[in-house]
């Protein structure tokens, strides 16, 4: 078993040391009819092969593994999933045909509908992401198109560069889903997704709260993140807005947020709830408080703005919240031991965890 999920680790067709030895034989992990197996890539992921119109290869080089892609690794699952399922959508590595680093925007969208005409290519009714509808980068290369490539700036270490997507789904809440004037903010969750807001939102001018219940990674987050945020460890004070930015396998996070958010307030829905999750707080106590709930999903290029390429913008400006979020690492062939190990109990469990190139 891969954690306590459903998804077995079948073993690969090759020793770990042989996985990928050379671009011209890719590999992938890859999930089939409930198996985890690394094996060889389709052909189009092939660095050989030559590149489609409008698409390049990417070598991989870091690839990090979102809390939405280990809720389905992890844990049974009881939603959709690709047949076959190559997963990864936060990549970095290098185009094949620059030579240069880059990150990889996962949201592939038809630049037509509506939404896309607005900027708001995360309600593309036509939308594909890399890592889900496409192949994605828990691979030794992948190819993806074009206009998704983003080349990265001189990071004091490229791998922060796979902190673009969480990012990018945390300014995108802040700027979009988020009232004015400013006021108190708080956050619920100590995981990558709430830093990331509690960097943004605090570079936006709130006041910021978060709740964080394990200790150690209260301790090692106000090292990183300052006198920028105030910890709570049991609940927060009252606040004008709360993020929901937990982990969401029920929904205590969303009832915690509630409770904490003045009347008049809002509530913003980052947390991607697992499916058949509902809401066990009666309508009535929310609304006749006249409570704003409010999701936000992903990201958007909206009002002069593009959030997946200021997300790289605020990374490239530093921070020891960076490099304490991209600090844990496995090599690619060790995805089953990463996906432990975020099963571990607090004191040693990782922020997040990165697949290394084995190349």
């Amino acid at each position: 078993m891969v954690g306590q999920g459903y998804t077995r680790c079948r073993s690969s067709p090759l020793p770990a040391g042989q996985l990928g030895e050379a671009m011209n034989d890719p590999y992938a992990w890859t999930v089939e009819n409930g198996l985890l197996s690394q094996r060889p890539a389709p052909a189009s992921m092939s660095a050989d092969t030559s590149p489609a119109r409008d698409t390049t290869i990417i070598k991989t080089r870091y690839t990090g593994l979102c809390g939405s892609d280990v809720a389905k690794l992890n844990h049974p699952w009881q939603g959709r999933l690709p047949e076959p399922w190559y997963p990864g959508h936060e990549i970095v590595g290098v185009d094949t045909e620059t030579g240069g680093w880059v990150a990889v925007d996962p949201l592939v969208s038809c630049r037509s509908c509506h939404y896309c005409d607005r900027g708001h290519v995360h309600l593309c009714p036509r939308l594909r992401r890399i890592g889900w509808d496409l192949p994605g980068g828990l691979a030794d290369c992948v190819r993806v198109p074009r206009d998704s490539v983003i080349p990265l700036p001189d990071l004091h270490d490229p791998a922060h560069g796979v902190l673009a997507d969480p990012m990018a789904v945390a300014m995108h809440g802040v700027r979009c889903g988020l009232p004015v004037p400013l006021g108190r903010l708080g956050i619920i969750g100590g995981g990558v997704l709430a830093v990331c807001t509690a960097v943004c939102a605090a570079g936006a001018g709130w006041d910021v709260h978060m709740l964080v219940r394990e200790p150690l990674r209260s301790h090692q987050l106000r090292y990183v993140l300052d006198r920028h945020v105030t910890f709570h460890s049991a609940e927060l004070p009252a606040c004008d807005v709360v993020v929901d930015a937990a982990s969401g396998q029920s929904d205590a996070p969303v009832r915690q947020a509630l409770k904490a958010v003045r009347d008049g307030g809002t509530v913003l829905v980052q947390n991607a709830y697992a499916p058949r999750v509902v809401l066990s707080v009666p309508l009535r106590d929310v609304f006749r408080r006249s409570i704003t709930l409010r999701g936000s999903f992903s990201y958007c290029r909206a009002d002069g703005h593009d959030d997946f390429q200021d997300a790289i913008d605020v990374i490239a400006k530093g921070g020891d919240w960076a490099a304490l979020m991209t600090r844990d690492r496995f090599p690619l062939s060790e995805l089953p031991q990463g996906l432990v190990a975020l099963n571990n109990e607090a004191r040693h469990r990782p922020f997040k965890v990165l697949l290394t190139s084995d190349t």
